[in-house]
């Protein structure tokens, strides 16, 4: 975006046919886009495009405040059974191009604007050291002597066969080898390549699990594994978000992304284990400890009054916005769930608003999702 004046960009949705392309065509010009195109998909069904002239500001309220208006056009095509499928973004100087080759249909609006919501874009609240200590971690093996009972050649990860995995967590179990390296191969490379789960990813979270409660690695160890099954618990959240605008516009429930809801309920088997740690680890871990329990409010509300507390504690600064999230969800109250999470999307330029206003689920899965994304990057600060 560097060299930008400024923004103008496409929004794109998928219809069944040319009849509907046809007449969503026509109401998203109505609507106030000037130039719509619609043409055959390669992938199957009609592609509809409406040029957004813009013009926006290069910064994120201007990128809200485009992607604001693709939200409100999404409602329309949803009407006409479509639903979104990218777009771009480009300097205003390119407009033009955007309309691209003529198309079969074509419907104009010369000189009109869709309407353009108020965006505001609040600043964040000061960052707040999470500490690693006291560290209580002990000289004690790691028992994985039934790692080999799971029938890893039958498994499959990113790469492949899951063969791979046994010697991966059997390193990841000495805290003096290659830690960092190990643990990324495993997860960030393997099983949760990019986000997506696996037929080998169920079967190889509770063996963390088992790390985190033999004592045996340190603290920052600890808070990376923990770190690992908050994201794997939230790739069910993730792909039911990602498919709750197609689902909408073809009648049925948003499905979860293959092996995410294996996964989930994996996690969930462990949590209630994990939370009775919560007085011996130090405030970083407690932190994902929360976010986990949040998750699985039928779980956290174990801990519910010491979120609660470190809510109060950190009163004020990011992590205090999460915790007073994760309060929220452990509690089940919607409102104030939605409410903190509406809060931190308008400070956290990395969150997406159409998190919260996807079609047809629960204010839990989406308010959680922010929750889980967002925890991350306010662990930035650990000491």
């Amino acid at each position: 975006m560097t060299g930008w004046s400024a923004m103008t960009g496409t929004h794109q949705f998928v219809v069944p046919d040319d009849k509907h392309a046809h007449d969503l065509a026509q109401a998203l010009a109505s609507h106030g886009f000037a130039y719509v195109s619609a043409r055959p998909s390669p992938r199957g069904g009609w592609m509809v495009s409406a040029v957004d002239e813009g013009p926006y500001p290069v910064d994120v309220t201007g990128h809200r405040m485009i992607n604001a208006v693709g939200r409100a056009a999404a409602v329309i095509a949803r009407q006409y059974g479509g639903y979104p499928e990218g777009g771009s973004r480009c300097d205003v100087s390119l407009v033009q191009i955007l309309r691209g080759p003529d198309a079969p249909i074509v419907c104009t609006n010369p000189g009109a604007r869709p309407p353009t919501p108020s965006i505001v874009v609040v600043d964040p609240p000061p960052a707040a050291p999470l500490g690693l200590t006291p560290d209580h971690a002990e000289d004690t093996p790691i028992e994985l002597s039934d790692l080999d009972e799971i029938p890893w050649t039958e498994l499959s990860h990113a790469h492949g066969s899951a063969e791979d995995i046994p010697d991966l967590l059997r390193a990841l179990a000495d805290p003096f080898g290659d830690w960092d390296q190990t643990l990324d191969e495993l997860f960030g490379d393997n099983l949760l390549h990019q986000g997506t789960c696996y037929s080998a990813t169920p079967p190889a979270l509770p063996f963390l699990a088992r790390m985190i409660a033999s004592g045996a690695l340190p603290a920052k160890q600890r808070l990376d594994l923990y770190i690992w099954l908050l994201v794997a618990a939230d790739r069910w959240a993730y792909g039911l978000l990602t498919d709750a605008d197609r689902a909408a516009a073809e009648g049925r429930p948003p499905q979860p992304a293959a092996w995410s809801l294996d996964v989930r309920f994996t996690v969930d088997e462990h949590v209630p284990a994990l939370l009775t740690r919560w007085e011996t680890e130090p405030p970083a871990v407690r932190f994902v400890l929360a976010c986990l329990a949040a998750l699985f409010p039928h779980h956290g509300r174990q801990i519910g009054p010491q979120i609660t507390s470190m809510a109060q504690e950190l009163d004020g600064t990011q992590p205090g916005a999460y915790l007073q999230l994760a309060e929220a969800l452990v509690q089940t109250r919607d409102d104030q769930a939605l409410a903190a999470a509406t809060d931190i999307v308008a400070w956290e330029e990395s969150h997406d608003p159409d998190w919260l206003s996807a079609p047809d689920l629960a204010v839990a899965v989406k308010t959680g999702h922010v929750l889980a994304e967002g925890a991350l990057r306010a662990l930035s600060n650990t000491e």
